[in-house]
């Protein structure tokens, strides 16, 4: 018997698959297999909460800036499906780092990224959960132009951190980047990684 539903698409791109070899290769922090890891935990949480909640995606691309799931276009789901959807990434970094506590290493990787994504920024998950906080409470110009402040903001201010952190680490330029990259996306006008 055929359930109507049909399994989601994987599309690896070339630029993924040779950005993980590089990334793995000349990885000098030795924590590159769990920075991956935890990136893969992060992308279920979000499919499972999809799945739980009666969603699935169109498709899952592993494109040249990440993973990401596409829906059918002009899909909207409910604003509280998407909050949980959005919110169940981060935490399921949160719960690893805290059940791994006692591991730092593991627990630093899972709370920084956890963390991270939740940042105000657009094109982060914290940034898609503000969108539909503030998309409830107002009309949607309105909610567009307040994230798109806290987005320009906070996105700011992860710059000048990043320069700092560039600055006094010897160069680090991971987090620099990074924000770089974001602040890109946003003065752009995009709202996916």
């Amino acid at each position: 018997m055929h359930s109507g539903k049909r399994k989601p698409a994987i599309h690896i791109s070339v630029p993924f698959v040779c950005g993980l070899i590089l990334f793995l290769l000349f990885d000098r922090t030795g924590l590159g297999g769990q920075m991956v890891l935890a990136a893969l935990a992060h992308e279920i949480g979000h499919l499972l909460v999809m799945v739980i909640l009666g969603e699935q995606p169109q498709s899952i691309v592993f494109g040249s800036f990440g993973i990401r799931m596409e829906r059918k276009p002009g899909t909207r789901l409910a604003y509280q499906k998407e909050i949980w959807i959005f919110a169940a990434g981060p935490a399921v970094n949160l719960l690893t780092a805290l059940l791994f506590f006692s591991h730092p290493s593991v627990c630093r990787v899972h709370l920084l990224l956890g963390l991270f994504n939740l940042l105000p920024v657009s094109v982060l998950d914290g940034g898609q959960i503000l969108r539909c906080i503030l998309q409830q409470k107002m009309e949607m110009a309105r909610a567009d132009f307040w994230r798109k402040v806290a987005s320009l903001c906070c996105g700011t201010a992860l710059i000048l951190l990043a320069f700092a952190v560039f600055w006094v680490s010897g160069y680090n330029a991971s987090l620099l980047s990074t924000s770089v990259y974001l602040m890109w996306l946003l003065l752009a006008g995009n709202d996916e990684v």
